[in-house]
């Protein structure tokens, strides 16, 4: 994905395993290297500490924030966040309330077993995306393909009521939901 970044944008990188920390400040896309380097020598291990990460990404977020511009966090985790606030409850107003900054938040579940329910909270309260990546593969066509696609939104929080007028319609069945 960073090969697809524009001249304009930034990349900031926050990690909440085995403490919580700023990996690479806010750097512009021209310094891929710089930022390739920085995702290459990422590692997992350790306590997770979910929510202090998620606050430390969008102040690294709003310290670089482009106005007029697509301001955006990507978190990936397995959702396992076991250290400090992770009850759902406790998520959905943490990302509430910074969601009023004008950062949107996607979450990216690593791995089967994931914590799905809590994730896809997360993403809906941050107006954002939830993804599922099982392997490298999917890893790999998720950031060539999906993840800058995803966040270019042109509505948010938008909901669609249908009502089927039974003078036409006699019977119907839903074949598929997407949130």
């Amino acid at each position: 994905a960073v090969a697809q970044l524009g001249e304009n944008d930034r990349v900031a990188i926050v990690t909440y395993a085995s403490g919580v920390g700023v990996h690479l400040p806010s750097t512009a896309a021209a310094q891929a290297d710089t930022i390739v380097d920085a995702i290459d020598s990422l590692q997992a291990g350790g306590s997770t500490a979910g929510a202090a990460g998620i606050d430390l990404a969008y102040s690294q977020a709003a310290a670089g924030f482009i106005e007029e511009g697509i301001n955006h966090i990507v978190l990936c985790t397995d959702g396992d966040f076991n250290v400090g606030p992770y009850s759902n409850a406790q998520l959905w107003e943490l990302i509430e309330e910074k969601r009023k900054t004008g950062i949107t938040l996607t979450v990216l579940g690593f791995g089967h077993g994931s914590n799905d329910s809590m994730m896809e909270l997360v993403s809906n309260a941050g107006n954002g995306v939830y993804g599922v990546i099982i392997d490298e593969d999917d890893a790999i066509h998720y950031a060539a393909t999906d993840l800058l696609d995803t966040l270019n939104f042109i509505a948010k929080d938008v909901k669609i009521q249908v009502e089927l007028n039974s003078d036409y319609v006699y019977a119907y069945r839903q074949l598929g939901y997407e949130n």
